[in-house]
């Protein structure tokens, strides 16, 4: 396994940019961005090979869902909006080459029943995982919790499920937020073992309260084991907010159990 910074999160009082090096620094191997569409492809490309650090991740663009409204891939009416957001993408995926490309299924509409909406995320991760079969890469459809995000769409892993049963796509696995699944209350040592062979991504913050390692009451020492076990070998992507000069001795440790 291999650890990799969130750097949308991590390192918020730095230029953006400027956290990949600080992620190399603190002996991270990687770094994931949620969305790095506001800086050029080229900037990104330059800093990267700066700092010699991959690009683990990105997600599509979501339209309005960070800023509280429903996003892109559920909603019925902005079919036409998710293919741009798509095409928006395909210059840093063609260029910065990241693992994993993460689609957020968004919030479900007041106007639309369930099954409308499920039935548009469908279509519109068939087309995504079809217009971009010939990428290396995995697509993922993250669970996140309904609780900090309510109306989330498909806050359980269970949801996913169905959705890849729907699919029948190789290249959609699945992106496990241990933080997400922990505040859904769900059985994580249980996931890992069910989902072993289509786990594509993992992230982690301690819960509640979706911080480092040791400020909740997760046992993620004993998670990581458990990954370890069951054969485990991707990214596991540090996410919650943290400043420069906060203490991250937490990750020396996890550098010592993996």
């Amino acid at each position: 396994m291999k650890l990799a910074a969130n750097i949308s999160l991590l390192f918020r009082d730095l230029p953006l940019l400027q956290r990949i090096t600080q992620a190399r620094q603190l002996g991270f191997s990687g770094v994931e961005v949620q969305f790095p569409y506001e800086l050029a492809v080229s900037d990104w490309q330059s800093a990267l090979q700066a700092a010699d650090m991959p690009l683990v991740l990105i997600n599509l663009p979501a339209g309005d869902f960070m800023q509280g409204g429903d996003g892109l891939a559920c909603h019925p009416q902005r079919k036409h909006a998710f293919r741009q957001a798509l095409e928006q993408a395909l210059p840093y995926l063609d260029t910065l080459q990241p693992e994993v490309f993460n689609i957020l299924a968004g919030r479900q509409p007041l106007e639309y029943e369930t099954q409308a909406c499920l039935d548009c995320l469908l279509d519109n991760l068939q087309f995504a995982c079809e217009r971009l079969a010939d990428y290396p890469l995995r697509i993922t459809c993250e669970p996140i919790n309904n609780l900090d995000q309510p109306r989330y769409l498909t806050p359980r892993v269970a949801d996913w499920t169905r959705l890849a049963e729907a699919l029948q796509q190789p290249a959609f696995g699945l992106q496990l937020d241990i933080y997400h699944a922990a505040r859904m209350q769900e059985d994580l040592t249980a996931l890992i073992k069910e989902y072993a062979a289509q786990l594509a991504h993992i992230q982690f913050a301690d819960s509640p309260g979706r911080s480092h390692p040791g400020t909740g009451n997760l046992n993620l020492d004993d998670l990581f084991q458990q990954l370890a076990e069951v054969g485990y070998s991707h990214w596991l992507a540090a996410e919650f907010p943290a400043d420069s000069h906060e203490d991250f001795t937490w990750l020396s440790h996890i550098h010592g159990i993996l």
